[in-house]
Order: C-alpha cells, then sequence, then structure tokens
C-alpha cells in the first residue's frame, strides 16, 4: 500500500486587505486544483488571511464563525487537507493565533493554538496544548506555528504523540528567516520527521519556505517571490530513517525514547 501524500506549500504575497488576502487564497486552491488534482493537502501562511494593519482585537473571531466555516467550504470544495494558514480567534476573554485542520469533507479535525507567541511583539495569549491529526491510513501529523519553531520542547511534545510531518505556518518579515532556515533542518534531523516551513512574501513575510525529509535535505527551497511548492510525503520513508537512522548510523528519535532523563530546567 502506498503510504504517501503529495502536500502543496502556498508562499504567497500578503497585503493588508484581508478581501485581497481571501481571494488570492482561494485563487491558489483554483489553480492547484486546475493543474496539480492529485495534491491531497495544501498549507497556507500564518496570519495570511488577516488584515496586518487592524489590530488583532477588531478581526478576532469564534470558532466556528464566518472565517472558518469559509475554510471549511473551500476544503470541501475542492476536496482537500487545508491548513488555512492561521488566523486570530476569539476564545473565553482571550485571543489566540490560531490554525484551524480541515478534512476533504470539510469537516474541522482541529485547531492548534501558538503556544510561543514573539515576545514582546505578538500579544496574543500563548496556547498550552500540542496539536495533532491523523490521516487514515497513511500517517500522523503535527502542527506548530512560527516562533514555536525556536522551542525544540514543541516539536518534541509533537513526536511523541507520533507525528511523522511537522507542517509550520508561518509570517517572518525580518533577517532571522535564514536562523528559521536552518532550524527547520536540524529539527527535521534530530526528530527524523519532514517538515514544511510555509512563510509569506510581502508584508507577510520574507519567503524563503523549506519542505525538508527525515535526513534535514532540502526537497524544496525558494526566495523571495510568490510560488507553490510541492513535495511527496512518505510516511514508510519517515519509519525507514527512523528504523535505520539518519545517514543509516545514528538515530535521535529512538535514542531520546529509550534513554530516559532527566531534565532540572523543566521544573525551574
Amino acid at each position: 500500500m502506498d503510504k504517501s501524500i503529495k502536500i502543496a506549500s502556498v508562499q504567497m504575497h500578503v497585503s493588508n486587505d484581508n478581501e485581497k488576502n481571501l481571494k488570492t487564497m482561494e485563487d491558489c486552491l483554483k489553480h492547484i486544483d486546475n493543474l496539480f488534482k492529485d495534491v491531497d493537502l495544501v498549507v497556507f501562511p500564518e496570519l495570511c488571511s488577516m488584515s496586518l494593519d487592524q489590530t488583532m482585537e477588531k478581526q478576532a473571531e469564534k470558532i466556528p464563525g464566518l472565517i472558518s466555516n469559509l475554510f471549511s467550504k473551500w476544503a470541501k470544495k475542492y476536496n482537500k487537507w487545508l491548513i488555512p494558514g492561521s488566523f486570530y480567534e476569539k476564545y473565553s476573554d482571550k485571543i489566540y493565533n490560531s490554525a484551524p485542520v480541515f478534512s476533504p469533507s470539510g469537516k474541522l479535525l482541529g485547531v492548534y493554538r501558538k503556544r510561543y507567541p514573539w515576545s514582546p511583539y505578538e500579544k496574543t495569549s500563548p496556547g498550552q496544548t500540542p496539536f495533532t491529526f491523523k490521516i487514515k491510513g497513511l500517517g500522523t501529523i503535527g502542527l506548530m506555528i512560527c516562533y514555536d519553531m525556536w522551542f525544540p520542547e514543541v516539536a518534541r511534545d509533537l513526536t511523541n504523540l507520533g507525528a511523522e510531518v511537522i507542517i509550520v505556518p508561518t509570517m517572518t518579515t525580518t533577517g532571522d528567516r535564514l536562523h528559521e532556515q536552518i532550524i527547520s533542518q536540524s529539527t527535521a534531523i534530530t526528530h527524523q520527521c519532514y517538515l514544511i516551513s510555509c512563510n509569506g512574501v510581502g508584508i507577510g513575510g520574507v519567503g524563503g519556505s523549506q519542505i525538508i525529509d527525515p535526513e534535514g535535505m532540502i526537497l524544496q527551497r525558494n526566495g523571495e517571490g510568490t510560488v507553490i511548492q510541492t513535495a511527496i510525503i512518505d510516511f514508510d520513508h519517515v519509519k525507514k530513517i527512523r528504523e535505520r537512522g539518519v545517514a543509516g548510523i545514528t538515530n535521535p528519535h529512538k535514542a531520546f525514547k529509550k534513554n530516559k532523563q532527566y531534565f532540572k530546567v523543566y521544573n525551574e
């Protein structure tokens, strides 16, 4: 049985006009549906549907709500697994930077709330819970958002829950994108998983999106232009690398589980 999916990571241009951003997102989905019908999962950048010159308080919505309902309709219309980046979610008296996941039937599978807002600049409340979802008969996918990547414990939580792929919607507009690219590779290597880092362009980022395999090999990397990256995600390949090791010799995923350690920092 083929245990693989084809993923499309959309490095799209983001503007200050949320209606224009939503149109760009659906135009990309239409293009993917017309040209790459065998794409199974589509991911967009962090906050790409928002108006970045408006406050989060003005834009935050509950789930379900207008914007999440729209994303649900798109997933069903184009018959794709859909991770539409993230948006401002209003929950109780807090606002989160949240990434929903929709199945090809339009079902909301769950919502990941960014655990590490980019302090001191980002004012959303931090989420507390790792989030993974399963594609039946294939494998498990985990979510992070942008700055989460800088904290290895977030990825460790996901792979501990079985994640074989980590998807990272991102909105990096700054010079440390080069550092994030290195962190992306190291995360893929140390957790022996695929990693998809999807950044925006325009006011939504400096690009540099990447798709990386479980040995840290870069399958896709682009500059500062708009692009739709595509790659095959092979869950059997993850299993093989985790069994036989990076470069056939080194297996940090297995070693971490076997060698139980106590780290004082986690109780401080």
